[in-house]
């Protein structure tokens, strides 16, 4: 039976660490970076920050590793992915990442250079 169904993500945020290409076994090219993307402000006025994990493959991840660093804003387009795996203990864990179709450096935006005391809840 069809069901429709439908796992679309665009985001907008900034890079908290600049991304670094490495090759899996089969010779593929990968990137992953996290994507710090603004929730808003709280009661207390304070901005909080949604951590999201990116992953990019082939030529998207060699564009990702030679063109942005951290601070840059970007915008990115992909898909939710779950991966189920093994913790260290023997745990069965699952994480969420984002799968990126496409990323963009937005120019004029100036990148984020200075500390913040990013909230996570």
């Amino acid at each position: 039976m069809y069901r429709l169904s439908l796992n679309k993500v665009f985001l907008i945020g900034f890079l908290t660490q600049s991304p670094v290409v490495r090759y899996v076994p089969n010779g593929l090219p990968v990137v992953n970076f996290s994507l710090a993307v603004s929730r808003g402000t709280g009661e207390d006025n304070r901005e909080y920050f949604d951590y999201l994990s990116i992953v990019a493959w082939k030529d998207l991840a060699l564009y990702c590793g030679e063109n942005l660093k951290r601070g840059d804003w970007v915008f990115v387009e992909g898909r939710v992915q779950v991966r189920m795996f093994e913790d260290a203990g023997g745990q069965k864990r699952k994480a969420y990442e984002i799968v990126a179709y496409e990323v963009k450096r937005l120019t004029g935006c100036p990148p984020v250079t200075e500390e913040k005391n990013f909230e996570l809840s």
